[in-house]
This record gives C-alpha cells, structure tokens and sequence, in this order.
C-alpha cells in the first residue's frame, strides 16, 4: 500500500476582493514517488493549489499536510527548506556562482563542507552538466543549462517534495523534450514526489503518474494519464484530451502503463524496451522485426523482465 506524502483535506483559496474562490474545496492525496502533473488553462488555480503546499500562498479554508504533518503547524522557513521550488523565471542568484547557488541551502542546513562540495558535484553529475561549470555565473549558461541548475539547486537538500511551477515554459522545444526526459530519469531513480503544473497537455501526459485536470478553481479528474485518456470524467476533459493523431497518443502513454503480464520468460531475441519508453517506441520495435516476435518485452531499470506489449494493446491505444 502506497505511503501519502501530501494530503489537501477541505482546501480552498478564495483571494481579497474575489468573487469567487481560485481554488474550490478540493480533497486528494499525492502518494509518496509519484510524479503528478497539474493541467489547465491560465487562471483556472493550478498555481494556486500547487503554491498553497509551501504556503507561498496561504489557504483560506481547509488543511494540507505533508508526510503527515500540517504544514500550518511547522516553521515557515523550515517548511520551504524541505520542499524543492522550481519555476520558469528559475531565479538563480545573479551575483554567485553556480556551485554557490547549489550550495545555498545545504549550507543554510548547516552542512560540513566536504558534504557540501560532495552534494554539489552529485547534482550536477545528475542533471547532466559537467564539473567545470561550478565556478561559472548563470549569465554563462544557455536557458536550458539555467533550468537544470534550478532543479539541482531545488533537490540540493534532499527535499522529498519537488514543486515545480511551469519548469520548461520558456525554453525551446528540443531542450525541453531534453529535459523532460531527464527529469522523469531523476524522479524514477531518486522516488522524489513531484507535483508539476503544466498547461501543455502533452507534457502533462509525458510526465505524470497520475494528472490533475483543473478547471475554473475545480479538480475535474485525477487518475492515471491513460485512463485519463480512455475515459474522461466529462464533456470538459474529453475536449481537453481528445487527440485524432495516433501517433501523437502513441508518443504519450509509456509501456509501463498498458503492458500485460508475462506469462513465461520471453525467448532469447525478442526486442526489449523499458516500462518508461512511449508505445510509440514498442510499436517501432515490432514493425523492425517484421512479425519475428509477437511481442516486445518490457524490463524494468535493473533489466528484469515485467511485462508485454502487444499489438493488441497498441491497437487499442491508438482505436481510443
């Protein structure tokens, strides 16, 4: 059974002089490593609900707590500390160097300076930058290198809660297919619990575990994107998600989400592929091999074998 690592009970947000709430009265939890995008148009409280869980903004009604603990009974600056807040602007400090802006929080927590220097050189090994760049300024850095800085920066304490405020909003789309690939890498090897506020409805549905579709201050359904996919909880989701391109839903939902079990250890020459590749990649394989293999098995990221894809499930993805 999976542990709760956030929990909104009752939680609602209705700003000064509004006329109506941002945020409705909303009950949900978000399980501990998983990785949940928030979808919606601008205004509809995305935002707002995700900047509630460090009480950037504060709730009107209702509480929210985190592994357990309401956040309104805990320090303010304690509480950020040990959640990761990554936006668009990223907001590296200017004036330091990218080994300081990693370093900023480990040494607000007090850490010795051998762990410090050992954090710093792990994270930028993990976001894919190379060591020379610790004593560079951000002014030196493309876009795309900034905003891996700011994630490194936001996991820099080992927070198990990463909130992310549109990440990759303002970068091309070639180094932002880069980074979502990297980022969905990190989750699955770390088990961080990620809330991610999107209004792209591809990337909400590359990214997440599960999704959040929100509209008009109100959760319209929170499931898993391929049910999502499959079987919209109404009028506004199914417009929402709807998508004539079977190639393009192929390219969304991952192996991992519509395998079916092995019944047997496949045959020595069937074509592997990992539970977090897109169908799109499976139906590849099959087309390559040219009816060699019936299916193409699924292994997980220590290489086990844990599942099928088949062209019956292909099928039935791409017919939805």
């Amino acid at each position: 059974m999976s542990k709760s690592a956030i929990v909104f009970d009752g939680v609602s947000k209705t700003f000064p002089k509004a006329s109506k709430p941002s945020v409705n009265e909303t009950s949900l939890v978000i399980d501990q490593g998983s990785f949940v995008t928030i979808l919606g148009a601008s205004g509809c409280g995305k935002t707002t609900l995700l900047k509630m869980v460090n009480r950037i903004i504060e709730p009107t009604s209702g509480t929210i707590s985190i592994f357990g603990k309401d956040i309104r009974q805990q320090p303010l600056t304690e509480l950020r500390r040990s959640i990761g807040y990554v936006i668009q602007q990223i907001g590296l400090f200017p004036h330091m160097t990218i080994e300081q802006n990693i370093a900023a929080v480990p040494h607000i927590l007090g850490w010795e300076r051998s762990r410090v220097d050992a954090r710093v050189k792990e994270l930028l090994e993990l976001v894919h930058l190379p060591e020379s760049f610790r004593d560079r300024y951000p002014r030196q850095l493309s876009g795309g290198q900034q905003q891996r800085v700011g994630i490194a920066r936001a996991m820099a304490g080992d927070p198990a809660v990463l909130l992310m405020d549109e990440p990759f909003g303002a970068i091309d789309a070639i180094t932002r297919a880069k980074l979502q690939d990297d980022l969905k890498g990190i989750q699955k090897q770390l088990g961080k619990t990620i809330l991610f506020v999107t209004h792209d409805i591809d990337e909400a549905l590359k990214l997440g575990d599960r999704m959040i579709v929100m509209n008009e201050g109100t959760i319209q359904q929170y499931d898993k994107p391929l049910v999502i996919l499959d079987n919209p909880a109404n009028e506004f989701v199914s417009r929402l998600v709807q998508s004539d391109d079977l190639f393009q839903r192929l390219q969304l939902v991952r192996t991992g989400d519509s395998m079916e079990p092995l019944t047997e250890d496949a045959p020595e020459g069937y074509p592997r592929i990992t539970f977090d590749s897109s169908l799109k990649e499976a139906l590849q394989l099959l087309l390559k091999h040219n009816g060699r293999s019936p299916y193409v098995v699924v292994v997980d990221g220590d290489g086990q074998e844990v599942g099928k894809i088949t062209m019956n499930e292909l099928s039935l993805v791409g017919g939805r």
